[in-house]
């Protein structure tokens, strides 16, 4: 193995993203790389359309939860997506095993679901409460933060690059949602807050990715959100008429699958690097808006679409230029 095959994760241990030194679980539950062509099975390349993947189902997610919690609570609608969630993890053990769920890392685990859980709580407050377009962007606002936490909590110093990408990245995002649209009300805070959640469980995953298959992770993490849902219920029980059941259902799925994504894509490359691309969710989320909502795509929003782009490409620049 040679010396630029290996990487330090944020929490000290060394681990391989060369396409030549992959573990033996990898990949794993989907089908990983069968979904993605043979041309394009470069580590850089491969992590990269993970990540979009991730993004894609995220913001599918999300206009879905955006129908649902005009009906249905926050505290409930978390609940029942986690149910779903794990409901579909244990059939998808079923029908492809993962070779055990046993783990010397359940502390971490239970860290990341609990970041996961408190972003998703936050995040789906956040859809409810202020407009759609606002919360994706404020949600999404994560990829700044990982840095930020790599170097406050880990030490860990990420390059130029990482940091020019993301700039970049933030000032696209600024041109589709000018900040005079947004405000500081509790919807506003709650969606930052489940950016920053979501930063701290991408560390987290990070970190997991260096010894634990995806699937594994979605196990632990669809499990002990599960059990985190179920504490609020006496005060916030419902029961879903079948059309929102039918809706949570789909959120499940797009959730479920989107993390193992998120979840792969940081078994491929640094995940500093590979997950400013999850900034893509607010362009998909401007999409969906235009063919569901009718609303409208400016000049200013294809003009940070296309900063966005280049920003998360100058972030991985220099990992790709290493492979």
């Amino acid at each position: 193995m040679s010396s630029t095959d290996v990487q330090d994760d944020p929490w000290g241990r060394r681990w391989c993203h060369a396409p030549r030194h992959r573990a033996p679980y990898h990949p794993a539950g989907l089908g990983g790389s069968r979904l993605i062509p043979r041309a394009m099975r470069e580590p850089v390349v491969e992590g990269i359309i993970s990540m979009l993947l991730a993004a894609l189902l995220f913001a599918s997610g999300a206009s879905i939860a955006r129908f649902a919690s005009v009906t249905v609570n926050t505290f409930a609608l978390v609940f029942w997506t986690n149910l779903f969630c794990f409901l579909i993890m244990g059939v998808w053990c079923l029908l492809r095993p993962m070779g055990g769920v046993a783990t010397r890392r359940l502390g971490l685990h239970f860290l990341r679901s609990i970041f996961t859980y408190g972003a998703l709580l936050t995040y789906f407050y956040a859809i409810a409460t202020i407009s759609f377009a606002n919360a994706v962007v404020l949600q999404s606002l994560g990829p700044v933060f990982v840095p930020i936490l790599a170097l406050v909590v880990l030490r860990k110093l990420s390059d130029r690059h990482v940091w020019i990408g993301v700039v970049v990245s933030f000032a696209g995002v600024a041109l589709i949602i000018p900040p005079d649209r947004i405000g500081m009300s509790l919807g506003d805070i709650a969606a930052l807050l489940a950016a920053m959640g979501g930063a701290a469980a991408a560390l987290v995953i990070w970190s997991l990715a260096a010894t634990e298959p995806p699937q594994r992770q979605m196990f632990y993490f669809s499990l002990f959100a599960l059990m985190f849902a179920v504490i609020p219920l006496p005060w916030a029980w419902q029961v879903p008429s079948a059309i929102e059941l039918f809706q949570i259902g789909l959120i499940a799925a797009f959730i479920i699958i989107g993390q193992y994504f998120y979840a792969r894509a940081f078994t491929l490359s640094p995940g500093d690097k590979v997950n400013t691309w999850s900034y893509m969710s607010i362009v998909f989320a401007a999409i969906i808006g235009r063919i569901v909502w009718n609303e409208p795509i400016l000049v200013t929003t294809c003009a940070g679409a296309a900063l966005i782009v280049f920003g998360a490409r100058l972030a991985s620049r220099k990992l790709a230029e290493r492979t």
